[in-house]
């Protein structure tokens, strides 16, 4: 399974964790001379064994004049998804990707989804990337890890409309993921083929680092993942970082006070949302 992926779409999420109840994901204050703001980096999707809400979370919550997220996955944003969706299998490609695997590709796809309850002519219904998708939420639904247990979902299900505020629509994530040529797709998703085998131990590691901020350790998988690619890294990580960046600047600016609930992969290493606001000149602290 590829970690890229994971990270930067459906974050981190978390296998089998002992000691939970003390876990304390990384909280980041960003202040200039009179103003602050507040990141936390978001995992996506979760079992119900994990326990990530702190009082320094909840007191930024509290104080925050609104919560940035990257897109609205509440009923509205799903409405969204599912337009966006229907004009994409409008404009899809006459001849389905999988006539261009060979022989022995298909044969692997086919025996790696065939325990997953999927088949290669319902994957070739998707476009590459989302049929990628597909195959990694039935790993992860089987592992008991659900999206409306996730940070996001959690959190947007709780604020008021007026508190809420997007970076992004779920329609333009989409247009990200689809901005690759089919080959491209085609080839991450074989690359995906071939760790479903190591996905539990990776999540596993990931999200220890996660629930007890480990930055360096998620900073260093991401590093050793050979499914994250520098395209795909520039384009759904480094490039959304800095337009991230420009944004919480010109909020900085206007005096605001809000909470950034971004994915946690945004916030770690060179070229993070953290690393380029300390880069800006702000002052970066790690308060949890």
């Amino acid at each position: 399974m590829t970690l890229g992926r994971l990270a930067a779409v459906a974050a981190f999420c978390v296998f089998a964790l002992t000691g939970t109840a003390n876990a304390a994901p990384a909280l980041w204050e960003v202040s200039d001379a009179d103003s602050k703001v507040w990141l936390f980096g978001s995992m996506h999707v979760l079992p119900p064994t994990i326990t990530w809400r702190t009082p320094a979370l909840e007191t930024a919550l509290n104080e925050a004049e609104q919560v940035y997220f990257e897109a609205d996955i509440g009923p509205l944003g799903q409405i969204g998804i599912m337009l966006k969706g229907i004009g994409m299998a409008f404009n899809a490609p006459k001849t389905p990707w999988t006539d261009k695997l060979t022989a022995a590709q298909t044969q692997t796809l086919a025996a790696a989804i065939e325990p997953l309850g999927l088949t290669v002519p319902q994957l070739a219904a998707y476009a590459p990337w989302l049929a990628e998708g597909v195959v990694e939420d039935k790993v992860m639904t089987g592992m008991g890890f659900r999206g409306n247990l996730g940070v996001d979902a959690t959190l947007q299900a709780e604020l008021p409309k007026e508190k809420k505020a997007f970076f992004e629509s779920a329609g333009q994530q989409m247009d990200m993921m689809g901005a690759d040529s089919e080959e491209v797709q085609i080839h991450r998703l074989l690359a995906a083929i071939a760790e479903i085998d190591k996905m539990p131990a990776q999540l596993k590691s990931l999200a220890e680092a996660w629930a007890s901020g480990n930055d360096a350790a998620i900073t260093a998988q991401m590093a050793d993942d050979p499914g994250l690619d520098q395209a795909f890294e520039k384009t759904m990580l480094l490039d959304r970082n800095q337009k991230w960046t420009t944004a919480i600047s010109a909020l900085l600016a206007q005096n605001h006070q809000d909470l950034i609930v971004v994915g946690a992969a945004h916030l770690v290493g060179d070229g993070s949302v953290t690393d380029l606001l300390g880069k800006a000149g702000f002052t970066v602290r790690r308060i949890q």
